[in-house]
């Protein structure tokens, strides 16, 4: 995975790292900062942690804005970044995450900014652009997290009772098991679990 994303999106710069504690933050909204993965927690923002028990080597690209072209001046909806296992093999979990820095769980769940299907389309975006390029083969199974780092609150029920397909229909149809969380546990290149809050 990691030659084709290097082939396919030679503009993207993959991070590798085996730490014990994994950290996604976006600095887009704090400092205009991009995606990163920290082996230290942030005391200036919240992230998604990542435990990695083994500890795991794996791959984290960072997708700048507008990282995935379509043609000129075209990019495709896309969420934070996806990690993997530097070991790349075919069986390995694959993990894309997206999050929204929403302040509490009204302004997570507003209407007006539609936040939970909004995420739940990036990431299956994301993830259908990677099987039409044929960086991931077109009926691997692949898990995704959609994240409010800053909601302490349990809000995986609620992401999913509105417009958006049920978890189960998203796995089935799009082969994507996706929760709604702000945690995972690496358990070895072939297990991830997604932690359910």
């Amino acid at each position: 995975m990691k030659t084709k994303i290097e082939d396919i999106l030679p503009e993207h710069t993959l991070v590798a790292s085996d730490a014990p504690e994994l950290f996604i933050v976006d600095y887009k909204k704090l400092n205009g900062g991009n995606v990163e993965l920290l082996e230290e927690k942030p005391t200036e923002i919240n992230s998604v942690y990542l435990e990695n028990r083994k500890p795991t080597p794996v791959y984290f690209d960072g997708f700048q804005e507008n990282a995935l072209p379509l043609d000129v001046g075209r990019y495709n909806k896309q969420c934070e970044c996806v990690l993997f296992p530097t070991a790349c093999n075919e069986s390995d979990w694959i993990l894309f995450v997206e999050t929204k820095y929403a302040n509490n769980l009204r302004a997570a769940f507003d209407e007006n900014h539609d936040y939970p299907n909004c995420m739940v389309k990036q990431i299956l975006e994301t993830v259908q652009y990677f099987r039409a390029k044929k960086i991931i083969a077109q009926g691997r199974r692949v898990t995704a997290i959609v994240s409010f780092p800053n909601l302490i609150q349990p809000f995986n029920s609620t992401v999913f009772k509105r417009d958006n397909l049920s978890i189960e229909e998203i796995l089935i149809k799009h082969k994507v098991l996706i929760r709604a969380t702000n945690s995972a546990i690496i358990k070895s290149e072939k297990r991830i679990s997604l932690n359910a809050i």
